[in-house]
């Protein structure tokens, strides 16, 4: 009895060791400086909306908009008329473009805002899939973008500038919360996420380590588990690229990916100066493309 106590004691004290070892290793790895498809980073990968920014506006936060004009007018319309007023600060969890009929004026918009003070983004992995298509048409003066592209035709250097500088990640102080397109690994510091997995994960495997079983992001939704069921704060995260799980509302995490370029619906969140919370929702006019990924 005595012997097995002590085994169990300083296995104990192991494991004990060992998640402390695993903690300080998050804290000191180098920090992740890939993106996938090797482009550019941008001036500052993670922003702080500071208080002064947004100041006594309340926030709206837009779910995955892939280039739904009409919706996206009639879901801000939808939230000034829910909260008597049209001074809002607007954030966008990415994937803004990409897929679906009106990508020019959905970006034309979105720098029109962020211009004036009102709304600030994150890159989703549409924003790099379509940078990397400009990359390529830099570098290739053959080269022949995809039907899938064509709109890219009418973007100026200015507005790639724009989406090349996207941050991955906005931490908003005021509201408690980080704002990314895809998801963040437990109990890693965000300056030390790694920026593929910020912009493409959707679930978690346990793997192996020196350290013990560690957490590793996986982008395919039936392998492992939703990251955000084991996210525990203590910031709040809000997040899109999940339209197959649809409006996740959590109580650390929210996404807000509701499909609305497969004919579903586009939704925000808008949080008052109090903290509460108020869901806005548009259906889409059609749907626009047919490969709900």
């Amino acid at each position: 009895m005595i012997v097995r106590a002590v085994q169990e004691k300083m296995a104990a004290i192991l494991f004990n060791c060992m998640s402390l070892l695993r903690d300080i290793y998050n804290q000191v790895k180098p920090y992740p400086t890939k993106t996938k498809y090797g482009l550019p980073l941008p001036k500052k990968c993670h922003v702080v909306l500071t208080d002064d920014e947004i100041g006594d506006r309340p926030v709206l936060i837009i779910g995955d908009v892939h280039g739904c004009f009409d919706e996206l007018n009639d879901l801000i319309s939808q939230a000034q008329s829910r909260i008597n007023t049209s001074d809002l600060f607007i954030i966008f969890v990415g994937d803004m473009l990409n897929k679906g009929p009106k990508n020019q004026e959905v970006l034309t918009l979105l720098r029109e805002l962020t211009a004036n003070g009102s709304a600030s983004a994150v890159k989703g992995n549409h924003e790099e899939s379509l940078l990397r298509e400009y990359r390529s048409m830099r570098m290739n003066s053959d080269y022949k973008l995809s039907k899938k592209y064509q709109y890219l035709s009418t973007f100026s250097a200015e507005d790639f500038q724009y989406l090349q500088n996207l941050p991955y990640s906005l931490t908003v102080p005021k509201i408690n919360s980080i704002v990314v397109h895809a998801g963040l690994v437990p109990d890693v510091p965000l300056e030390r996420q790694c920026l593929i997995d910020v912009c493409h994960m959707r679930n978690l495997v346990y793997g192996e380590s020196v350290f013990g079983p560690v957490p590793v992001a996986h982008s395919k939704p039936e392998i492992g588990v939703a990251w955000a069921t084991l996210w525990k704060g203590p910031q709040h995260v809000y997040y899109g690229h999940d339209a197959r799980r649809g409006l996740q509302d959590l109580p650390f995490a929210t996404g807000l990916d509701t499909g609305c370029v497969y004919g579903q619906c586009l939704t925000g969140i808008i949080i008052d100066k109090n903290g509460d919370k108020t869901f806005v929702t548009v259906r889409a006019k059609k749907s626009y493309y047919n490969n709900n990924e």
